[in-house]
């Protein structure tokens, strides 16, 4: 029983640890998985969602702009020297210590609909934002297809490499075979070693740039080169061109949900709430203001009581008889703090009107560079859209071209074959060269990689009309 205990806590502790290293151990990634990756994890789509969060913040500071502002103030200071207390209206040369508090709002009642432009131009720069999310998701969707793509094409590669070299070391063992034999001349080996030599730096090419087409895709996917990573490899057909769309509905479907081209027309919206919001500044403006305020001095004093003083003379009657009175001392002291508190508070309502006249064409300057803003924009849009028309025009003539250049390789491939298994068999005869299968050999090698190269190529500039008609990059 205790066993059995001990065997479950090792379990539940090691689980986590299982669990990680059976994710580090998958076995190969799908187009997908990359991009899904790619999307959670890519330092350009973060720093991406970075912008757009900024641009909300923006936003709910223009909503908040239509709400009155609240500020409370307090000081606490010395004077000395000769001063006027504010609290007494008197001169004072003592050193006197004074708090002041208070409380002030207000409200824009009017204001140009600064408020409100600014409000909508704040809305008009997050959804830009947004869609420049989108563009560079879609910038980096685009970016891992061609990474994947070009693994598959030197994978494929690769495995013709190999194939060519297991041809010609088959062709090798022949040619010594028959060299043996006294059927051809040792001049026919040495031409068959020099052309598996040359099949095995290709073999080696080959691999390397396998290697550096996964290290890209690494890369892009901003995971550890270190571990182990592999891709699974899809069924790949090459379809009819009669599957290609017409580039001009590609380009119609592109334009309404192309994120590049919603970000460049919403920032022709925001250049036209840029103008609408400098030219505010040239109405009045109207602010409903408010405050409230109390303070504390020491200099402030009370009448305490009065102390007599005795007899004091204040003058003479018409006889020079001396005329007497009751003298007495006016004794002060310091005003309590919570009754000058009191005593001392202040309110203030009112209205501020702001008419401006001339401020050294500051308005019209601003409203000068908002045009051109506007400008600015209307040409990045058209930037935009032309671009986007030549990236779906020529992806469309370098589908077309790749498919009629992978239909002629793939014939010639087909022909080179038969020239070469014929070529093949009457060498082993003795009655051609070994220049001549060589030769043979060599055409057809280049058949197969040109047949290669154009499929890779038709089928990603295929993919890509695709992607720009909103279907997504897909294998």
């Amino acid at each position: 029983m205790k066993t059995r205990f001990i065997t479950t806590l090792l379990v539940f502790a090691l689980s986590p640890m299982l669990m990680t290293t059976s994710i580090l151990a998958q076995q190969a990634w799908t187009l997908q998985d990359c991009i899904d990756h790619a999307m959670r994890h890519n330092l350009e789509i973060k720093q991406q969602e970075l912008n757009e969060e900024s641009g909300r913040y923006d936003l709910e500071q223009s909503y908040a702009n239509f709400l009155p502002n609240l500020n409370i103030e307090a000081s606490q200071g010395f004077s000395f020297g000769r001063s006027v207390d504010p609290f007494t209206n008197e001169f004072s040369t003592e050193r006197i210590m004074r708090q002041n508090a208070g409380a002030s709002s207000s409200v824009a009642l009017f204001s140009g609909f600064q408020n409100v432009n600014h409000m909508r131009r704040s809305m008009l720069r997050h959804t830009a934002l947004r869609h420049d999310t989108d563009r560079v998701r879609n910038d980096i969707t685009l970016s891992i297809a061609a990474a994947f793509m070009q693994i598959l094409y030197n994978e494929d590669f690769l495995e013709t490499a190999r194939q060519q070299v297991e041809l010609i070391s088959q062709q090798l063992e022949r040619t010594r075979i028959l060299f043996e034999g006294g059927t051809v001349p040792r001049g026919s080996v040495l031409e068959i070693e020099a052309r598996l030599a040359e099949e095995e730096v290709s073999l080696v090419n080959a691999e390397n740039n396998l290697r550096l087409s996964y290290l890209e895709l690494i890369q892009l996917l901003d995971l550890d080169p270190a571990d182990e990573f592999s891709i699974v490899t899809p069924e790949i057909d090459v379809m009819d061109q009669s599957v290609l769309q017409d580039p001009e509905l590609v380009f119609e479907k592109a334009m309404q949900i192309e994120p590049s081209v919603k970000s460049a027309n919403t920032r022709i919206l925001m250049a036209e709430r840029l103008i609408a919001l400098e030219r505010g500044r040239i109405s009045p403006s109207l602010y409903l203001e408010g405050s409230l305020g109390t303070g504390y001095s020491q200099a402030n004093q009370q009448l305490v009581r009065r102390d007599l003083t005795g007899p004091e003379q204040i003058g003479y009657l018409e006889d020079n008889t001396p005329v007497f009175t009751d003298g007495f001392r006016n004794i002060f002291e310091r005003k309590p703090y919570n009754d000058q508190i009191r005593d001392n508070f202040s309110q203030y309502v009112g209205f501020n009107l702001r008419i401006p006249i001339f401020n050294r064409w500051d308005v019209r300057t601003r409203i000068q560079q908002s045009k051109v803003e506007l400008d600015r924009a209307n040409n990045q849009f058209e930037l935009t859209r032309n671009n986007l028309n030549k990236i779906i025009q020529q992806a469309h003539a370098d589908a077309m071209a790749a498919f009629q250049r992978y239909q002629a390789t793939t014939k010639s491939l087909d022909a080179f074959n038969e020239a070469f298994n014929y070529t093949r068999q009457r060498f082993d005869l003795g009655m051609v060269s070994s220049v001549e299968f060589n030769e043979s050999q060599t055409r057809m090698a280049r058949a197969e990689r040109e047949a290669l190269q154009a499929k890779y190529d038709f089928v990603f500039k295929m993919k890509i009309m695709e992607f720009y008609m909103g279907e997504g990059f897909k294998l």
